[in-house]
This record gives structure tokens, sequence and C-alpha cells, in this order.
């Protein structure tokens, strides 16, 4: 029973291993036909079963090896031959092409190989530890004998990076092949051999074309280098996504690409001849494109040098531009304007470029040189400028300032114009250290608006005093509010005198209008002789002795100079009203005593006001040589000259009823600004010292350094003083004996 039972298993293996050596055969003719790109004469079918059974029969090992090392030999053989024949005769693109589509036609090989030897590849391959599965059985062999090829292997990374080359640069001989690029990409992939094969050739090919192209590209104009290295970022960020290059490719690029077109060439990037050039020239767009550049290695922080330098040089020239001095806050305006857009727009809001804006212009807003103009001191001459324009807005109200153009401005109401300017202005006025000089020069102004009565509007007005309030502090803005004041008390007080007129029987000849000031919160003024006309004595007494009813003890002391008059004036070609000065009026007046064909010489008109010369030329001059001649000279000229005659103007016209004669002898002068400068220096100066003698009596003992550190925080608030200064300021209390010198560099207060 035994040994029938051994040779019926003898005869089953026999026939097991002839059925298999059977179908073998079969499978073997079937790969063959389909590697050679043909179709196989048994159909998949049978050949399916067939596989199929050989399995069933537990020869499923067996069948793995035999297609493993027929398929083996097929790539290493025939396939590899042919490739490496190709390769030899064309150049590293043309081996790419030719292994991606052999890689392309293998798939589609196996797809079939896969199809027939399906059961294989499910029930027996997916789950052994010795055999890979087809597709990637196929895989393997394609990666290890024709991707790892010495031969073939250099060529075809070496061409996929020729055509990343080409793709760069249109102008070479190599035309770009996208298609080809992107299946070759999509082939390093498929093998996953991108990451060690193609990714650190294609790195290190992109490091010397980038290193090429900076080397030649920063040669050139600093804008265009800047744009051109933005394109060039732009292009191979957009071909890392059209060829589906790995995240990893594409940081690696981001690296390459920040190292040598701004770490190489730092030094070409942050040239400051070249950057100012652009500053210079207004170029928010190619000094965008630097900024954003110099950022991808967090190198915007450097322009900081170039820019500072740019905005003291234009702005220094600016404020000493001489010519253009009544132009200079409107430049000022526009020069901040400029660069706030450019800090905005082109530095994206840089913090530190912000504060480098912010100390350059507050740099050159406080420089100061002397000249006769600043009355021989230092004092800056922005305070000045700044007060000025100040003066012209809330004179003028929305009214274009000299400068401005009128398309410069937006259709607004008026309060709401005058507010977003006074806004503007005080952005300037942030800058300014000395605050003194621009309150003098204010003071001065508003004085004149309140006394001519000149303000184009009250709100406005009041709306600049809380701006200033809320900049400077209350003190600073106390004698301005007195003024104010002052103005309303005089109103109340001429109400009151004008009510004792009505109830008289016999009235003035002349409406008198009195602004009783208080002399501590007004700008000083000088005493000018003048003659007044006897009526407006007989007025100035009346009212003298009214107010001297009231306030017993007071004493009013007459500035003619600031007043102005209305005087009705007959002409044969028509009435007029005049709006004159005081000085004006009275030299008018004279004409009323002499005949219509009469005349006065200068010396008698002199004679009969009792004005100076420098008073009386200014005075005839705006009369009988500006727009509206009212006087008639004689000879003609602009000049007026002590010989000169002056007689009524019976031709005189003009088609408006009131006219308004420019008040010449009350517009600034060298003179009074030289004189403002000064007292402000002086002021400054009484300031300093009284600083210095309050810490010395608070201190009794302190050091030369500990002395001038104290000195420059408690007069900070009206501008930052120089050590220099402050020492002049010390051995002047020193002579006074205020305070002596000991040894070590001390002070000691004395008592």
């Amino acid at each position: 029973m035994a040994g029938t039972t051994l040779i019926e298993a003898i005869c089953d293996d026999a026939y097991a291993d002839s059925y298999f050596e059977k179908i073998w055969g079969q499978l073997d003719a079937a790969l063959t036909a389909i590697f050679d790109g043909g179709k196989p004469e048994i159909s998949l079918e049978e050949l399916y079963k067939g596989a199929e059974n050989v399995c069933r029969q537990g020869r499923a090992s067996a069948l793995a090896r035999q297609l493993q090392e027929r398929c083996r030999g097929h790539v290493s053989g025939k396939l590899r031959d042919t490739l490496v024949v190709k390769a030899a005769g064309g150049n590293n693109i043309d081996t790419l092409r030719a292994v991606v589509d052999s890689w392309t036609t293998w798939q589609s090989k196996l797809v079939t190989v896969r199809w027939i030897f399906y059961y294989l590849d499910q029930s027996f391959l997916l789950h052994s530890k010795e055999y890979p599965v087809i597709r990637e059985m196929g895989l393997i062999q394609f990666r290890q004998h024709i991707f790892n090829d010495t031969v073939l292997q250099p060529q075809v990374l070496q061409g996929a990076c020729d055509l990343v080359e080409a793709d760069r640069d249109e102008g070479r001989s190599i035309s770009a092949d996208s298609s080809l690029l992107r299946n070759a990409i999509e082939f390093f992939h498929g093998l996953d051999v991108y990451t060690t094969g193609f990714e650190p050739l294609l790195v290190s090919e992109s490091k010397k074309f980038f290193a090429s192209w900076a080397q030649h590209e920063a040669s050139g104009y600093l804008a265009t280098f800047a744009e051109n290295s933005h394109r060039l970022i732009e292009q191979e960020v957009d071909r890392c996504t059209l060829f589906s290059l790995n995240r990893s490719t594409k940081q690696k690029l981001s690296e390459l690409l920040d190292q040598e077109l701004v770490a190489e060439q730092e030094n070409v990037l942050l040239n400051q001849n070249d950057i100012l050039g652009l500053l210079r020239a207004g170029n928010k767009t190619a000094l965008e494109k630097l900024y954003t550049l110099l950022q991808r290695r967090d190198l915007g922080a450097k322009l900081k040098t170039a820019f500072s330098s740019y905005i003291v040089e234009e702005g220094t020239s600016i404020v000493f531009d001489d010519d253009k001095e009544a132009e200079m806050v409107v430049r000022l305006l526009d020069f901040k304007q400029q660069l706030d857009e450019t800090w905005n727009n082109s530095f994206h809001r840089h913090e530190e470029l912000g504060h480098a804006l912010r100390e350059a212009f507050e740099t050159f807003m406080n420089k100061g040189r002397k000249s006769g103009a600043s009355g021989g001191t230092d004092n800056p001459k922005t305070g000045e400028m700044i007060a000025k324009y100040v003066d012209r807005l809330l004179k003028g109200g929305w009214k274009l300032p000299p400068g401005r153009k009128a398309e410069d401005v937006p259709l607004a109401d008026e309060d709401a114009e005058i507010n977003r300017q006074l806004d503007q202005v005080l952005d300037l006025f942030r800058f300014v250290h000395g605050k003194a000089v621009f309150e003098a020069f204010y003071k001065n102004d508003l004085a004149r608006r309140l006394l001519m009565g000149r303000s184009a509007s009250d709100d406005a007005e009041k709306s600049m005093l809380a701006r200033l309030k809320t900049e400077c502090g209350s003190s600073f803005t106390h004698n301005l509010e007195s003024m104010f004041k002052d103005m309303d008390v005089a109103r109340d007080e001429m109400a009151a005198y004008n009510s004792i007129q009505r109830e008289r029987k016999h009235r003035l000849p002349v409406d008198l209008n009195v602004s009783v000031l208080s002399a501590a919160a007004w700008p000083s003024y000088p005493d000018v002789q003048v003659r007044i006309p006897p009526e407006i004595a007989t007025a100035v007494s009346d009212f003298e002795k009214f107010y001297y009813s009231k306030y017993n003890g007071r004493k009013l002391n007459w500035k003619h100079q600031l007043a102005h008059c209305q005087l009705r004036a007959r002409f044969p070609k028509g009435d007029k009203e005049l709006v004159v000065s005081s000085f004006q009026a009275i030299v008018l007046l004279l004409f009323n005593d002499i005949s219509e064909k009469g005349t006065l010489s200068y010396l008698q008109i002199q004679e009969a006001t009792k004005l100076s010369d420098q008073e009386l030329k200014r005075t005839l001059q705006s009369l009988a040589c500006a727009k509206y001649r009212v006087l008639a000279k004689k000879p003609k000229g602009r000049e007026v000259n002590t010989t000169d005659e002056f007689s009524y103007n019976e031709g005189f016209s003009d088609v408006k009823m009131r006219i308004k004669i420019n008040q010449i002898q009350l517009k600034e002068t060298k003179e009074e600004n030289k004189t403002t400068h000064e007292r402000v220096a002086a002021d400054r100066h009484y300031e300093t010292q009284a600083a210095i003698v309050r810490i010395m009596k608070s201190r009794k003992t302190i050091t030369h350094p500990e002395l001038v550190a104290e000195v420059i925080k408690a007069t900070r608030s009206r501008g930052v003083l120089e050590p220099a200064d402050i020492k002049k300021n010390i051995e002047k209390l020193i002579e006074k004996d205020y305070m002596e010198r000991e040894e070590g560099n001390r002070y000691q207060y004395v008592a």
C-alpha cells in the first residue's frame, strides 16, 4: 500500500514539472513578444489561466523567480544596450528623451505582464518578503539597470538640468522642451530618484547659473538689477509650480537666490550713491523692489544710512535756500509727503526706517546758521517760517498760500480745509526743538491778525490754539490765550463806551474803536513819533477820561502805528471808501486843508505829521506809487524823495467802491525779524541761567556733566540746548558770583 502511494506521488511531481515547463514555455514566448513590442500568439486569457494553474499547483515561488529573471534579462540586456547606443550618438537631452520614452514604454508593457500574472501578483507576490510585486519589480530593475548605469545616469540628469537652463534662457542654442522636462520630473519621481539624484545636481547647476547671472546683472544700473532680480525669482517660483518640483527644491532654490542675488551682492545693492540717485529721482517703484529684495535676507534696515543722508541733504537745501525762503514750508510739506509715501509704499512701513525718517527730518529741521536774517544768531529758521505759514493760512482761510496750486487742494468747506492744512503744518512743527522762535513770530502775527481783524475764521484760530496747547502744554499758550481774552474784554469796554456816546447830545466827529491790551501778554512795540489830527486827538482824550474814570491808577500807552482807519473820499469820478493805516490816514487828511489843485511838499507833510523819513517815505509810496494812487507825485517815479511834491489825484478811479490800500509800514521787515531773533536768543540765555540757578540752589554742589544733563532736562520743552551754550551761561553765572568752580570739575552754589 505504501509503495503504491510513493509511485503516485512521483508521478504527480513529474507531471507538475512537465506542466510547469510547458506553461512557462508559453509564458516566456509571450513575454518575448511583449518585450519586442508585439502580441502573444496565445490569448491573454489562456496565459492568465496557465499562470494561475501553476500557482495553484504550489509552483508560485518558481514562477516568480522565472518572471523576475526574465524581466531582468530584458532590461539589463537588450533595453540597456539599445539606450547606451543611442547615448553614444546624441547629446544629454537626446539620452534623457530616450530613457524617459523607454520608461513610459516599459510601464506600458508591465501593465500587460501584470495582467497575465495577476493571480501570481495578488496571491503570492503581494504577501512575499522575498519577491516584490510586478510593478515594483519593474521599477527596481529599471532603476538598477538603466538609471543607475554609469553611462546613462550622468547624461539623463544633466539632460534634465540642460532643459531647466534652456527654460531659464530662451536665447540659448538649446531650445526648451517643456513637455520633456515635465515628463522627466515625473520619471524621477516615479523611480524615486528625485531627491537623491536629480535635486542635488539641479541645485548645484542653479547655484552656478545664479552666481553668473548676478555677477553680470550687478554691473549695470541698480534699479534694473533689482527689477530683473525680482523677475528671475518670479520665474523660478513659476517654474517650480509648472514642472511640479518638490517643495524642498523650491526652498533650496529660494535660499540660493537669496544668497547669490542678495548676500553676495550686498555691496552693490547698498551702494549709497546709487540709492541716493533713486531717492533723488523719486523712483519709488525701484526703491520698493530694492527693499523687498534686501528683505529676503533681512537687510532692508541697511537702507537707513542712504535714506537718512538723503533726507538731511535734501531737507537742508530746502531750509537754507534763501531764494525760495517764502516757499520753505510748502516745500517741506511736499518733501514730508514724498518721504511718507516712500516709507509706506516702497519700504513697507519698516519700523527702523521709519525711525530714521523722523530722526533725519528732525536733524535738518533744527539746523541753524548765523546770518543777518536771524540777527547774527544761529536760531533755526524753520520755527519762524512755520509761524508765517500758519499766519497766511489763518488770514487766508482755505485760500491757497504761496507755492500751492489749485489742483493740489480738494474741494472742501473752508473750516475743514483750514484744519487739514493746520494738521499738516503741525506735523512739521513737532520736529522743531526750539519752540521759542516759533512762539515769538506766532505771537507777533497773532497780534496783527487780532488787531487788524485779519483772521479768516475765529474757529480756526481757536482750533490752532488748542492744537498748540495739546502739543506744547498750557504754559506755552498762556500768553496767547491772554491775547484772546484781552480782545474780548476790549470789545466789552467799547460796548460800554459807545453806550455812553449814544446818550450824549454832542457826539465825537469820528467813530473810535479802541483795543486796551495788557502789556505782559502782547508783543512789545516801540514808541513811534507821530502827530495825530485834532479830531482824532479829541476822541483819544475822550476815551482816556472814560477809561481812567473806571480804572484809577492805570496808564494807557497809545500805539498809533498799529491803528487803521476807514475814510470816505470824494473823487470827480466817484466817491470811495478807503481802508488805510493810521499813518496813511494822517497824511491823506492833510489834503482836506488845501485846494484841489494845491500841493504839499515832502517836508511840509513831514513837519505836519512828525513822521520819520523811513515811515513817511513808505507811507507816501503806498499812496502815490502803488496800485491805488489816490495822491499824485511830482516828479513821477516809484521812489519817494525829500524834494517831491504831492497833490490830490482828481483823476483817480476804480470799479470798486471799497478800496483797501496796502499797509506797507505794517509788513514785517528784515530789521524786525532780526530783532525778534535777537530777543529769542537773549530770552533763551536768561531761561538757561535761571534753570542753572534753580538746580544749583537745590543741589548745592554738582559735577559739570550732571549739571549739563539737568539743565537740558529742565529746558527740553522749549528746545534742546547745546552743551557749549550751557557752559557759556555757567561761566556768566560764575562771573556774577551765583556759583563757583571747585576741584574735580564740580560747582558750588553761592548763597
